[in-house]
């Protein structure tokens, strides 16, 4: 375990130290704010504005996309990286095991993207709780802000971390490229419904109405919610339980 923990601080420290990462974070941020900030042209653009719940719902189920593409594409590197620097031919000269290698490479990542997904929203939310021009309780924005942390960023981030490290060790980093690009178009792309959303949806998928369920259409399907996080957790497991079963990923099997 202390192995695992000293690659997981390596990681964590590292892509913390990433300057690009910060700059997608204050870009989605702004993006963010100039779609949802509680100015009069926004309040009365969007009818339930005045609502924390919906806003972090909106925050979060669209805005959330583009930080999430951009740490997508930086966590990809992370395996081919090892390998390019000669950090991998180091480690190979350790009594390191690839067990503990793989999983600190992917729970680093983890809880790089749920740290920096956090930020997001505490930094939107913080902006909004300021300066809307009408009251707001701080629990009326600390509730749709714990709520969102556990049915939406915990899910998403385990997806979008363990999806953008260990499919790059198992194909060509391109390929993987063009695929999540093509991935979260179609997410960016899809237009909300009031029926039940598609399963496998990243960030509007029926999870994120457990935030604010809209008032006309108060219902929602707890099969579908279930399915969209069944599909973000498994296809995060899934893709690291094929990096570990890739031979001669690590030492000659």
């Amino acid at each position: 375990m202390r192995k695992i923990f000293a690659i997981v601080h390596y990681e964590y420290k590292m892509q913390f130290m990433c300057l690009a990462a910060w700059g997608i974070l204050l870009a989605a941020t702004v993006l963010s704010q100039l779609d949802n900030f509680p100015s009069a042209g926004n309040l009365a653009r969007l009818e339930f504005l005045k609502e924390p719940a919906y806003y972090v719902y909106r925050i979060m189920s669209l805005d959330s996309l583009i930080l999430l593409f951009g740490l997508l594409f930086l966590l990809a590197g992370r395996l081919p990286l090892d390998a390019k620097t000669g950090m991998k031919p180091l480690l190979l000269s350790s009594a390191l095991r690839k067990g503990q290698y793989v999983w600190g490479k992917l729970l680093g990542g983890f809880l790089y993207v749920f740290s920096m997904l956090c930020i997001f929203l505490l930094l939107n939310t913080g902006i909004y709780f300021i300066a809307a021009p009408f009251a707001i309780s701080l629990s009326a924005c600390v509730v749709p802000l714990v709520k969102a942390v556990f049915v939406s960023v915990i899910p998403v981030s385990l997806f979008v971390s363990f999806c953008s490290i260990a499919l790059p060790g198992m194909m060509d980093i391109r390929l993987f490229y063009l695929l999540a690009a093509v991935f979260f178009g179609f997410n960016a792309s899809y237009v909300g419904s009031a029926d039940a959303m598609p399963f496998y949806l990243l960030t509007s998928g029926d999870l994120v109405r457990l935030i604010w369920v809209h008032p006309r259409w108060p219902f929602v399907s707890m099969g579908s919610v279930a399915a969209n996080g069944l599909f973000l957790v498994g296809s995060g497991l899934a893709s690291a339980g094929l990096l570990f079963l890739k031979h001669r990923f690590w030492r000659a099997e």
